[in-house]
């Protein structure tokens, strides 16, 4: 079995946030926008000629990288960063996300459509 594309990938990470957050389970929502960020910028990236190395700095650097260059509207890199961040103070110190998890599902759920525009 091949694994899936990064654009698909996003697209069913970011399924699990909505389910995530409507189930009020905030770590597991934190995770999947992030990781359908991610994956949407891998997808963008890869197609610009931006390495990401699978770093999670050099993903949220890309992101910045493909508004720079006119692919995105907005610099989506500071958001990435802030739910690594996120993600981290959630599950490694017990702390409740500074993010606004509803407005990261809008912008994320805006990136990955970018991401998977031509997939359909």
């Amino acid at each position: 079995m091949s694994p899936r594309s990064k654009p698909e990938l996003a697209h069913d990470h970011l399924e699990a946030a909505r389910d995530d957050l409507e189930g009020e389970r905030t770590g597991d929502a934190i995770n999947a926008l992030f990781y359908a960020g991610e994956a949407a910028v891998v997808a963008l990236a890869e197609t610009h000629g931006i390495d990401t190395k699978k770093s999670h700095v050099l993903k949220a650097t890309a992101a910045s990288q493909l508004h720079q260059k006119g692919v995105l509207d907005h610099d989506l890199g500071p958001l990435l960063r802030e739910l690594n961040q996120a993600r981290k103070d959630y599950w490694y110190e017990g702390e409740d996300p500074e993010v606004d998890l509803e407005a990261a599902y809008e912008e994320i759920e805006w990136l990955v459509d970018k991401a998977t525009e031509g997939e359909e």
